[in-house]
């Protein structure tokens, strides 16, 4: 049991990256107008918009910089002798494109996630339970796996953690008028 929890805490921890990237988005909303275009560009596909207007450059690169910015307080952090039991791998090995790789990988979880969101016409920023919750981490996870990828277990079993710990961030997010959706 002990194993499990310190496993999970492993895998909470090493995602965070793919955490704060995935919240970027609502943070930077209102700056860097200039990077607030759409990425499918007004584009459809069948008939429907592509990803949407709530899916755009700003949030992608603000995701990607936030995921690495995260990933060198890590590093730092690991490389001062501080909660070194929490690294699954040597942080000092994987200079920044980790953490590169986690928030541009959460941005792309969640643009194709939107994708098939607009497929089955459930409209932007309208709430689709469990991959709304999910869809960060899994991207995350197939960026990162590329320089490391911890083991599938052990991420399967922080998921629960995810779904609770994204569904609380929403709902707080609703009530600080940032998100459209309490859940």
């Amino acid at each position: 049991m002990m194993l499990a929890l310190r496993g999970m805490l492993q895998a909470l921890y090493f995602f965070m990256p793919a955490y704060v990237a995935n919240m970027a988005p609502v943070l930077v909303k209102g700056h860097f107008e200039r990077l607030a275009i759409p990425m499918d560009g007004g584009r459809t596909f069948h008939g429907k918009r592509i990803f949407g207007d709530h899916k755009t450059w700003r949030g992608l690169v603000s995701g990607a910089i936030a995921g690495t910015l995260v990933f060198e307080m890590q590093r730092r952090v690991y490389a001062a002798g501080l909660l070194t039991d929490l690294g699954l791998f040597d942080y000092n090995a994987h200079p920044l494109l980790p953490g590169l790789l986690m928030g541009l990988g959460a941005g792309v979880g969640d643009a194709i996630k939107s994708f098939f969101k607009r497929r089955l016409g459930i409209t932007p920023g309208a709430s689709w339970l469990v991959f709304d919750q999910i869809d960060f981490l899994i991207g995350a996870y197939a960026f990162v796996a590329f320089v490391f990828a911890p083991p599938f277990g052990v991420v399967v079993a922080c998921v629960p953690v995810v779904l609770l710990g994204s569904v609380a961030v929403t709902a707080i997010g609703y009530a600080l008028g940032l998100k459209e959706a309490w859940i």
